[in-house]
């Protein structure tokens, strides 16, 4: 492999020291994580490891940006990067509501899906909280809401995944799908994401530019 070029791996938490410990060319290591379905979600995942240099970064940045995907650049590396640490604490305070049966896995989702989910698609969390300030902003929104960080409404420790959760986590999704294959339930998906996309492509550069 000429020395140029870039050895990436599309782990989705590990490490990228860890992953080139032993590679004799550590400098071009990188993580290219991207988000599935990688053939629609434009986002991926820099993540250099702590021998990577600057050069194999940028061609990085470069090459995703020519193939019109959307580059997130991690500072340093970091387990679990940043998509998939936010979706784990999701998915662990997920696993508590209905450990303590709050709630189904029908319920949550559709607490996501036909709430915040929909804003997410083009607003992210903080510009989300900046928007809740009203005119002043995060600023604002931190005085009237910061001291609500002290009470306990999550807890980030993952349950003890035990049969019973298990089992509930499992019936519910299935009754969820009724009956459809993951073949057609991706394929609807797929579509959603397709059209979603179209018509986000309206409003993206009247938010982030």
């Amino acid at each position: 492999v000429k020395s140029n070029v870039i050895i990436s791996s599309s782990s989705s938490g590990l490490l990228p020291s860890k992953i080139f410990s032993k590679s004799k060319n550590p400098q071009r290591g990188i993580i290219g994580h991207p988000f599935n379905p990688a053939y629609l979600l434009p986002a991926v995942e820099i993540v250099p490891g702590k021998k990577t240099t600057r050069k194999f970064l940028s061609d990085a940045n470069k090459y995703y940006k020519s193939i019109s995907m959307k580059p997130i650049m991690l500072k340093k590396e970091l387990p679990g990067y940043l998509s998939d640490r936010l979706q784990e604490a999701l998915w662990r305070e997920g696993l508590h509501i209905i450990n303590e049966n709050y709630a189904t896995t029908q319920e949550l989702d559709r607490a996501i899906e036909d709430g915040p989910g929909l804003r997410y698609s083009i607003m992210g969390t903080f510009l989300t909280f900046h928007l809740a300030g009203g005119n002043a902003g995060m600023k604002h929104m931190l005085k009237q809401f910061g001291p609500a960080l002290k009470l306990p409404w999550t807890k980030l420790k993952a349950p003890k995944l035990t049969n019973k959760l298990s089992d509930k986590l499992i019936s519910g999704t299935r009754k969820q799908a009724k009956g459809k294959s993951i073949n057609m339930l991706s394929n609807i998906r797929d579509q959603y994401l397709v059209d979603v996309l179209k018509i986000r492509k309206k409003y993206e550069n009247k938010i982030r530019n």
